[in-house]
C-alpha cells in the first residue's frame, strides 16, 4: 500500500465523528514521533497513538482481575475495530509530527475481541457520576468556595482507564442554591440528586476528607447511604487518597456491571407486570442490563408479555446481573418469569434446587429463528 493512499485514508478518517451510542471513544490520546521527511512522521505517530488507545480501551473495559488476559494492542487489531479518528492540536515540523487524537472504536468489534478472548469486560457508563468533594477541616466545612485542597487534587487526577466518567461540580449558582458544605456533610440526599440532576449524572457521590493533626481520614458514600469506602492518609496526602478512592468507585462500578465472557445465547421468558408503566420500567432495567444485547417482544397482552433475551455470557450471569437492577429471573411451571423485585424464585416440579443450573430454552443466537411477529392488538402496551 504506497504511502500517499495511507495519506489519504488518514485524512479521510481524521474528520470529526459525531457522538454515537454505538462506539467507543478515547479522547486525549498524544501522537509524537520523528522521521526522515513530516509525513513518514506521521504515519507512525497515529499507527502508534491508535495502538495505544486500543490499550487504553480494553484496560478500561476489562473487569477487575482481568486485565492480564486481554490481547496485546496491534495494527490488526486497529484496522479491524476502529471506528475512525478526529485530531486536535496537529503540528508539524520538517522531521516531527505531534498532535492530539480521539480515537473511536466500534462497540459491537470491541465487545467481540473481549469476549472472543475470554475477557470478563464492563461496558462504559452512558452518564457520568458526580464527586461532590467535601473538606472538613479545623475551621469548618469547604464545598464550593474558599480554599478546599481536596477538590484541587480531584481536579489534578487523570481519567486513565476509566470504566465510568467522574465529574465534579463547577460550583456555579445553581450548585450553590442545592447543596451547602453543611448539608452535605450531613448528607442531604435532596441537594445530591438535585445536583447529579444539573450535570445529567447517573448520580453524585459525597467524597469527604477530613484533616486532623494525625492525616487524613477519607470516605466515599452514595447520597445518603452509609460510605462504601473509607481511608487514612498522611498529612497533605490528597493526591495519594483521591487516587485511592477513585480507584474503589471504578472497582465497584466494574463489579457491579461485568459482562462475562461466553458465547452469545437466547432466553425466552414470560414477563410479568401490572400495567403500562411497570412493563415499561421493566423492559428498560432489562435492555440496560450489561451483556444484554436485544430484547424482542413477541407478544404482549395486559398484564404479559413473550420475550426473547439475547445476552452474552453463561445463564447464571444473566440471572446475577438482571437481580442487581432489581429484576427477578425465575424458573416456574410455565418456563422463565421475568418480574420486578428479586425473589428466590419458584422452581418446576422435578428441577433442580440450583436455580444456576439450567439449560438456555433455545439455541445460541446464530441458529435461533427470529421470532414470529404477533397480530398488531397485542402490541397495544410496548
Amino acid at each position: 500500500m504506497s504511502r500517499l493512499f495511507l495519506a489519504l485514508l488518514m485524512a479521510a478518517l481524521a474528520f470529526a465523528l459525531p457522538a454515537r451510542a454505538d462506539t467507543y471513544s478515547v479522547d486525549g490520546v498524544a501522537a509524537q514521533a520523528t522521521a526522515s521527511d513530516p509525513l513518514a512522521a506521521r504515519d507512525v505517530a497515529l499507527s502508534k497513538a491508535q495502538r495505544e488507545a486500543l490499550d487504553t480501551l480494553l484496560k478500561r473495559l476489562a473487569a477487575q482481575g482481568a486485565a492480564g488476559r486481554l490481547p496485546a494492542a496491534t495494527d490488526q487489531l486497529v484496522f479491524q475495530t476502529m471506528q475512525g479518528f478526529e485530531v486536535q492540536q496537529e503540528k508539524t515540523t520538517a522531521t516531527s509530527y505531534s498532535a492530539i487524537l480521539t480515537v473511536e472504536f466500534r462497540r459491537e468489534a470491541i465487545d467481540q475481541l473481549l469476549a472472543g478472548a475470554g475477557v470478563d469486560y464492563v461496558e462504559t457508563a452512558a452518564q457520568p457520576l458526580v464527586v461532590v468533594p467535601l473538606f472538613v477541616g479545623p475551621a469548618g466545612a469547604v464545598l464550593f468556595e474558599g480554599d478546599n485542597p481536596w477538590r484541587d487534587a480531584w481536579d489534578r487526577r487523570s481519567a486513565g482507564t476509566d470504566a465510568v466518567k467522574l465529574v465534579l461540580p463547577q460550583g456555579d449558582l445553581a450548585d450553590l442554591q442545592a447543596l451547602t458544605p453543611e448539608a452535605a456533610r450531613q448528607g442531604d440526599v435532596a441537594g445530591l440528586t438535585q445536583i447529579a440532576q444539573h450535570y445529567e449524572a447517573s448520580g453524585a457521590l459525597l467524597a469527604q476528607v477530613t484533616e486532623a493533626a494525625g492525616g487524613l481520614a477519607v470516605s466515599v458514600a452514595d447520597a445518603g447511604q452509609a460510605p462504601f469506602y473509607s481511608g487514612s492518609f498522611p498529612a497533605g496526602a490528597y493526591d495519594q487518597a483521591v487516587a485511592a478512592a477513585a480507584a474503589a468507585v471504578q472497582e465497584r462500578y466494574r463489579s457491579q456491571n461485568a459482562v462475562p465472557s461466553g458465547p452469545p445465547a437466547r432466553l425466552e421468558a414470560t414477563a410479568v407486570f401490572a400495567g403500562l408503566k411497570d412493563w415499561q420500567a421493566l423492559k428498560a432495567a432489562v435492555e440496560a442490563t450489561p451483556g444484554v444485547h436485544k430484547v424482542t417482544v413477541s407478544k404482549l397482552t395486559v398484564g404479559k408479555a413473550a420475550v426473547v433475551i439475547d445476552y452474552q455470557g453463561e445463564p447464571a450471569g444473566l440471572r446475577n446481573m438482571l437481580s442487581q437492577r432489581g429484576v427477578g429471573l425465575d424458573l416456574g411451571a410455565e418456563g422463565w418469569q421475568l418480574h420486578q423485585g428479586v425473589s428466590p424464585g419458584a422452581l418446576a416440579p422435578g428441577a433442580t434446587d440450583n436455580p444456576f443450573a439450567f439449560t438456555p430454552s433455545a439455541a445460541p443466537l446464530a441458529p435461533a429463528p427470529a421470532p414470529a411477529p404477533s397480530p398488531a392488538p397485542d402490541f397495544l402496551f410496548q
